[in-house]
């Protein structure tokens, strides 16, 4: 079976920014079905790959490929990173600890660790929290220095880091900097891993929730390296899991920490042509009845928003699985729209 080249451009668009998908996943974004048997995915998906160097189907997932084996889960290489800073923004505070770990064969096998000059003074509340100094932090060599040093240590091998975004803003904020692009693919997030694999047993998937959880030697402290070994050592018990699961190889564990689709998102067209004005919206069902009312400064902003990654509150959640059309009424203001909004709901 033949796909167009575009289609195929978009799958290799998606798993740049998603990582490796189950076949089933790639299948439904490539053939926009809602659903399909996971036999007939690996087939359609293996045949449209096929040929495709910068594709790779490896039975149950599909994934890039970069010039790397798939390795296995027993063999596979790890650096597991933690980076403590001066505050959340990675466009306003600073790193100012690294620390990581490499893991082969699950195991321990090297470290990595040193303080960071920020260039600005370190927050007090930053200071507590951590146990840092800044007159330690002063005498540290520039982040760039350091940021080198780590690459140079991470070498090929997978970043994993706990919520890994926040870890992965600031790196590549210096990356930027220093290099002009971005880390050619995203870390492993045990925190996504968790949520996954522990789905109904544990509620919170916190570092230290997780370290309770498995009992690992090391405790977080918000300090860089330990955090790390903390985070390495929730990372094997992770793979212990997903091999129970029946994950034997590298990209069959990132497509286990993917983010799963929402069923609502199939959704997103019924807020098309939505104007960006305020207004109040109704969600109506298939027959027609009312399942919620809001109101919003701007409709379309507003709309798409239930339509992302994120899980709405179980109310509203429950609202757009049900819903089937959406209803909206533009007014003058926001005043006017709140107004409207409290007419409707009583």
């Amino acid at each position: 079976m033949q796909l167009a080249l575009d289609a195929l451009d978009r799958l290799v668009d998606t798993l740049e920014e998603r990582g490796a998908l189950t076949t089933v996943e790639a299948a439904r974004s490539l053939f926009a079905s809602s659903s399909m048997p996971a036999a007939l995915a690996s087939s359609l998906i293996a045949d449209a790959t096929a040929g495709d160097s910068r594709l790779v189907c490896n039975g149950a997932t599909v994934s890039l490929t970069d010039g790397r084996a798939d390795p296995s889960l027993d063999e596979a290489g790890f650096v597991v990173f933690d980076l403590e800073t001066t505050g959340l923004s990675a466009e306003r505070n600073r790193i100012c600890e690294v620390g990581a770990v490499r893991v082969r064969a699950l195991e321990v096998v090297d470290s990595f660790q040193s303080l960071v000059n920020p260039g600005v003074p370190l927050p007090e509340p930053i200071a507590r929290l951590t146990g840092l100094r800044e007159l330690d932090l002063r005498s540290a060599p520039p982040v760039a220095s350091v940021v080198r040093r780590f690459l140079a240590f991470a070498g090929d091998d997978l970043l994993v880091a706990h919520n890994a975004r926040f870890d992965q803003r600031f790196l590549e904020r210096q990356l930027q900097l220093l290099h002009g692009r971005r880390l050619s693919e995203p870390p492993l997030c045990t925190a996504a891993l968790a949520r996954r694999l522990l789905e109904g047993r544990l509620r919170r998937v916190g570092l230290a929730s997780l370290a309770n959880f498995f009992g690992v030697g090391t405790q977080p402290c918000h300090r860089a390296l330990p955090d790390a070994e903390a985070t390495a050592e929730v990372l094997v018990r992770l793979i212990g899991l997903a091999q129970e699961l029946g994950a034997r190889r590298l990209s069959e564990l990132r497509a286990l920490a993917a983010p799963r689709k929402r069923r609502v998102y199939d959704k997103r067209s019924l807020a098309r042509g939505a104007p960006t004005k305020p207004g109040v919206y109704l969600f109506h069902d298939r027959h027609g009845q009312v399942l919620y009312v809001g109101r919003a400064r701007d409709l379309r902003a507003r709309l798409r928003s239930y339509f992302r990654s994120e899980r709405q509150r179980p109310s509203v959640e429950a609202a757009l699985l049900a819903l089937d059309r959406i209803e909206w009424r533009v007014l003058g203001s926001e005043l006017e729209a709140a107004l409207e909004e409290l007419r409707l709901i009583r």
